[in-house]
């Protein structure tokens, strides 16, 4: 900040007792930190037009390094507010409803505590083309409100928003807001904020519309209230079309005269042929005169860096733990009658995960606090489910543990569930339901693929070799049927049996091939096993009741995650019990880059996936494009390059053709095709400097949990099994939307959704890591020790037995 801007700010915070500041003018907006670029915009503008005035920023977010960047702009922090039960009032509202929830407090600390005479209040999202002299000569000539409407003709249209649609939002709009330092306007702050503190909701439907609509009774409360019509201000989405807007070389005009200002409203920064994503109007072929002005100010949003900045979370948009907070839980928030007394980011996820006492009073499958009140607030819920009736409560826990996700309601709140279905499922088996021990006998069979070089194959071998650190007695049972990946894993040979008996026999096989597999096994034991249980991976949301015949002789799933536990428990009504896998590295030689011809001085990214598992779901496209994203057009001073390394059958051989054609002139991205062992595909990812998988889905994810214990940071897909391990804590997840699945994407995959990634968020996640050293080492430590301290052999195994022992069978 210059020296005089400064002297200029302490003197406005400090003139009213000499009597002066009751002239002086202060002009303020609110916004959370990833709509700093607009706010760059605006002050700017602000500085060029009104450099008389004290100008602020109130930060509608968590305090925050994040700077302005703009001389002579003071921020005020939200939580230095003079709001009663502040974290009361920052969970009941989403980010709209909280930054403009905070309005009248912000302009009352302006008005009460620092003395100004007059403030005006602009959106975040306007830019200022000259001086608002005409607000000012208002409140000049003894207004204490100016307001604008949002229209000042009727809009009897077929276009989105018309003018009932205003009337439902609001007359006047509230991204503007002059007002007096007077008794009258300090009385009507204090009314509108007490009504704010509980009822800034967006709930048209209601007749609320966060702060907006209450300022239809500010000219019926105050007899002061200049109504602006000028054409010049405020213009926007909603009223442009009554005006005529034109660039002249003196500047922007509408109607003839100077622009005063825009408000950009719902603009799309990733689309310059669309003024707004909140109406129907300025969609396309637009006149180039519009097209013109949003060019050049999405322009400046750029320069002030929206693509990086708008990837920052919303700091009240979570719990403590980091688990997002969605609308319907600020709803059961809200629909609680008394005051939550505790910070409710910090406990209020708990009460939502306790039983709901009704459902839990009346037995088996009884309700979480979340599932009632989402039941409660949506008709249609309830026509479908009798909450009174078992069956009823069953089969809503099954479509609310599917259904979660689509909803945005994290697997925390989803694993509770999960639990208890696999203790109301599996009880302990009585000693008289036993057969007598054979002494001779084996405790555990695994059955499964335990010589193929395959995903499932190693899944196989992961529960043999755990199973074996516990001093049970152990054997494994290769089968090769339908199997067309090469048999020539020896890693558990002295492991393995001809005879797969056992008193309790584990199939680690997918549900696809379990019918096929069982009927070959069943003829080769010598005496029926205690118990059955199937170990399988699956990789999309619902899992297909197509199977459910597959499991007539199971007695228990072991889903390796909890994404897969959610999907199969959905389906089966079997125990489904969350076991996760081991996740440990063979040995492998420390090889220089220069063995697989990558560069030796560049930072690696490398992505490695099996063309069996299909391209769409693993979409290494995305990686690729993401790439580009981060460094085409913004090369870094370090040399980057990006590692694909396939592995698989091809079928016909397009998907591979495709990624050789697609990179063929860029030469810092190298597809490596080639037949590698275990080992040489670790010694390659040792070579990385950072793993990146952009996957629509995942069962569990070995490639990134391997990368991840080899000490590399990893950037994820939030979605998924990889939720187990990836989070901001140990990786860098990616944000995503979820998408329905094309005809022949994956098997099964009709109806289903999956995960479509964020790639700016990708490619900009990509560059933090190089750019954050200190913040990517210190994660990558933690991946490192979460995978450690979880899917370790040895923890794997001791939980695998301690779970066989608790339902009775060893």
């Amino acid at each position: 900040m210059s020296q005089e801007l400064e002297m200029k700010v302490e003197s406005n915070l400090s003139s009213f007792a000499s009597g002066q500041n009751q002239k002086t003018l202060a002009i303020i907006t609110i916004c959370s930190n990833n709509y700093f670029p607009y706010a760059r915009v605006l002050f700017s503008s602000l500085r060029r037009y009104h450099p008389e005035a004290a100008l602020f920023l109130c930060r509608a977010d968590n305090k925050s390094n994040l700077e302005l960047g703009i001389e002579g702009v003071k921020i005020i922090e939200v939580q230095d507010l003079d709001i009663p039960n502040f974290f009361d009032f920052a969970f009941r509202y989403d980010i709209m409803e909280f930054n403009t929830a905070v309005k009248p407090f912000v302009i009352r600390l302006l008005l009460e505590k620092w003395d100004f005479g007059r403030v005006i209040y602009l959106d975040p999202d306007i830019e200022l083309f000259a001086p608002m002299t005409v607000v000012i000569e208002a409140l000049a000539k003894g207004a204490d409100f100016v307001l604008t409407p949002h229209i000042t003709a009727p809009a009897e249209t077929d276009y989105y928003p018309d003018d009932i649609a205003m009337m439902r939002s609001g007359i006047y709009n509230l991204g503007f807001l002059a007002v007096s330092n007077s008794e009258s306007t300090l009385i009507f702050l204090h009314w509108w904020g007490r009504r704010l503190r509980f009822y800034c909701l967006n709930q048209i439907d209601r007749g609320i519309f966060v702060d907006q609509k209450f300022i239809d009774l500010l000219p019926s409360f105050c007899e002061r209230v200049k109504i602006l019509r000028h054409p010049n201000l405020n213009v926007a989405y909603w009223n442009l079309w009554q005006r005529n807007l034109e660039k002249t070389p003196e500047g922007w005009r509408v109607n003839g005269e100077p622009l005063i200002f825009f408000h950009f409203s719902g603009i799309d920064v990733k689309s310059h042929a669309r003024l707004s994503k909140h109406t129907s109007r300025y969609k396309e072929n637009l006149e180039p005169v519009l097209q013109n002005l949003i060019s050049y100010y999405i322009a400046q949003l750029k320069q002030f860096g929206i693509k990086e900045i708008q990837m920052l979370d919303y700091g009240y948009g979570s719990f403590s733990n980091q688990v997002p907070i969605t609308n319907l839980m600020r709803w059961c928030y809200r629909e609680i009658e008394e005051t939550w007394v505790d910070n409710p980011f910090q406990t209020f996820h708990k009460f939502l995960n306790e039983p709901y006492w009704q459902g839990a009073a009346k037995g088996l499958y009884p309700l979480t606090n979340l599932m009632y009140y989402f039941w409660a607030k949506e008709s249609n819920l309830q026509k479908l489910f009798d909450l009174d009736d078992p069956d009823g409560r069953k089969n809503y826990a099954k479509w609310f543990i599917q259904n979660a996700t689509e909803h945005r309601i994290d697997e925390y709140f989803v694993s509770p569930i999960l639990d208890r279905f696999a203790e109301q499922f599996s009880l302990p088996r009585s000693s008289s339901s036993r057969r007598p021990i054979d002494p001779s006998e084996c405790d555990v069979c695994v059955i499964g693929y335990l010589k193929a070089e395959m995903g499932v194959g190693q899944a196989g071998r992961s529960v043999l070799k755990s199973l074996a650190t516990t001093g049970a007695k152990v054997q494994g049972f290769n089968v090769s049927v339908n199997v067309t990946a090469r048999q020539s894993d020896r890693s558990v040979a002295s492991l393995l049996s001809s005879i797969p008996d056992a008193r309790v026999q584990i199939y680690s096989v997918n549900a696809d091939q379990l019918a096929v597999v069982s009927e070959a096994v069943a003829p080769l034991c010598q005496r029926s096993p205690q118990y059955r249980i199937n170990m399988p991976f699956w990789e999309i949301s619902r899992f297909p009741s197509d199977w459910i015949a597959s499991y007539g002789d199971f007695d228990e799933v072991w889903a390796p995650t909890r994404f897969i536990q959610a999907s199969v428990q959905g389906t089966l009504d079997l125990p489904v019990v969350w076991m996760p896998p081991a996740v440990a590295l063979t040995d492998f030689e420390s090889v220089d880059r220069s063995q697989f011809n990558l560069p030796a001085e560049a930072f690696l990214f490398l992505f490695n996936f099996d063309f069996s598992s299909y391209s769409t779901r693993k979409n290494p496209l995305a990686v690729i494009e993401a790439y580009r994203l981060a460094f085409r057009r913004r090369p870094l001073k370090v040399a980057t390059a990006l590692a694909i390394k396939t592995m698989g059958r091809d079928a016909d051989g397009k998907n591979l053709e495709l990624l050789l054609k697609m990179t063929e002139e860029e030469s810092d991205i190298i597809i490596i095709n080639e037949q590698m062992t275990y080992s040489e595909v670790l010694s390659l990812m040792n070579c990385c400097d950072c793993y990146v998988s952009l996957h629509r889905s995942e069962g569990f994810g070995y490639t990134l949990a391997e990368a991840m214990l080899l000490g590399k940071p990893v950037i994820a897909t939030d979605y998924s099994g990889t939720r187990d391990f990836v989070d901001q804590t140990t990786a860098f997840p990616v944000k995503y939307r979820l998408k329905s699945l094309e005809r022949d994407d994956y098997p099964f995959g009709e109806g289903q959704k999956w995960a479509d990634p964020d790639l700016d968020h990708a490619a900009w996640l990509m560059r933090r890591v190089i750019e954050d050293e200190p913040d990517t080492g210190r994660i990558a430590l933690a991946g490192r020790h979460k995978i450690q301290s979880t899917y370790s052999p040895d923890l794997v195994g001791q939980r695998y037995l301690d779970r066989l022992r608790k339902i009775g069978v060893l």
